[in-house]
């Protein structure tokens, strides 16, 4: 088994971009019939989201990644992840805490954290405008305002930088 996600993060994420397009009906059904407290399988999360981002685009996908994230960061902050410093310092933890079993390949660690930037790194199947757009929202839901977002090629890797206010 390659892991778990909790029915509570994969619907604040999927459900906002199914419910945004009306074109998968199916997905939506399934997602409006999850749990917040069941455990789903991960490759059904990376599957119908690679399926969502080859029909949304980069910048729809990112937009509600974002909004997804302030709305899901309580999730984080009820396992202990209450701050910037907890959150970006060590991310891979984070995303440990909220996907059972998670793939490392599918993680994205902390290269560097400094006190008003970050940098992580990713080799994830998760298309890269998601994991972008989450790492946006989580600093909105503590008040940050992001002065820099961006995402760099490296050595079969993305690099995600990022900068706030």
């Amino acid at each position: 088994m390659s892991g778990e996600i909790q029915g509570a993060w994969f619907k604040a994420i999927l459900g906002s971009m199914t419910a945004a397009a009306s074109r998968f009906p199916t997905h939506q059904r399934t997602i409006n019939g999850m749990r917040d407290d069941t455990w789903y399988a991960w490759e059904d999360y990376v599957h119908i989201m690679r399926e969502l981002h080859k029909s949304l685009g980069d910048r729809a996908v990112e937009a509600i990644a974002q909004r997804s994230g302030m709305r899901t960061l309580p999730l984080a902050r009820a396992r202990g992840f209450d701050s910037v410093e907890k959150v970006f310092g060590d991310f891979d933890s984070v995303l440990r805490s909220l996907v059972k079993g998670l793939p490392s390949t599918d993680s994205a660690r902390t290269v560097a954290f400094m006190p008003l930037a970050a940098e992580l790194e990713s080799g994830s199947r998760l298309p890269a405008p998601l994991l972008l757009g989450t790492f946006r929202g989580f600093l909105m839901g503590f008040g940050k305002i992001v002065t820099e977002a961006k995402t760099t090629p490296r050595m079969g890797m993305q690099r995600y930088s990022l900068k706030w206010m």
